[in-house]
């Protein structure tokens, strides 16, 4: 298992780093927290031309990811924190798309400094997509929404509205299982201008 942490922060990986390592790829697509990692596989399995990473910071689920016998060979998955990652050591202009789906809304005021987006990780994400590439958001909870776009806006990403096809096989367990309990998504693009 890779530890990125041993890197020194701000020595960038290569920008095809994700690349070689899912050989036969030429793209990467990046979700932070893919969970089950439903996502993340059947868009691998779709899509062989595309290095899908997941950052989970859950070790066990992490774990149980990795040793997936039906993970593809484009889907790599890393027990990493994936704003720590995105803010320190991956390199500039080098991911093709983001994927933030239903991050912790750390409810308690005092706690918001923990949520995934914030004004540094809107930056680092801006970074690190490459012009007209797109962070893809989905989220249940109205005000994390709000707070999400204001960052993402902030950090000069435009705003699109966007939402999957409902039939899409590649949807995260969350998004599937609101869906069938008849939940109001927010979702949106943020797209790196050219």
């Amino acid at each position: 298992m890779i530890t990125f942490e041993l890197l020194s922060p701000g020595k960038y990986l290569p920008p095809t780093f994700f690349q070689d390592t899912a050989q036969g790829t030429s793209r990467t697509e990046i979700e932070i927290g893919p969970g089950d990692g439903r996502f993340l596989f059947e868009s691998a399995s779709f899509d062989r031309d595309t290095a899908f990473v997941g950052f989970e910071i859950r070790k066990g689920w992490a774990e149980k990811l990795i040793a997936e016998p039906a993970r593809p060979a484009n889907a790599l998955v890393y027990h990493q924190d994936g704003r720590w990652l995105c803010e320190h050591l991956i390199a500039d202009e080098s991911v093709d798309a983001f994927h933030l789906y239903f991050p912790d809304p750390w409810w308690k005021k005092r706690h918001h400094k923990r949520r995934l987006v914030t004004k540094d990780f809107a930056a680092a994400l801006r970074r690190c997509l490459k012009p007209g590439a797109s962070a893809f958001v989905v989220t249940d909870v109205p005000p994390l929404f709000s707070a999400i776009e204001a960052e993402l806006v902030a950090a000069e990403l435009s705003r699109h509205d966007w939402s999957r096809n409902v039939e899409s096989p590649a949807q995260s367990s969350y998004e599937r299982k609101y869906r069938r309990q008849g939940r109001h998504l927010y979702s949106a693009r943020f797209e790196k201008q050219a």
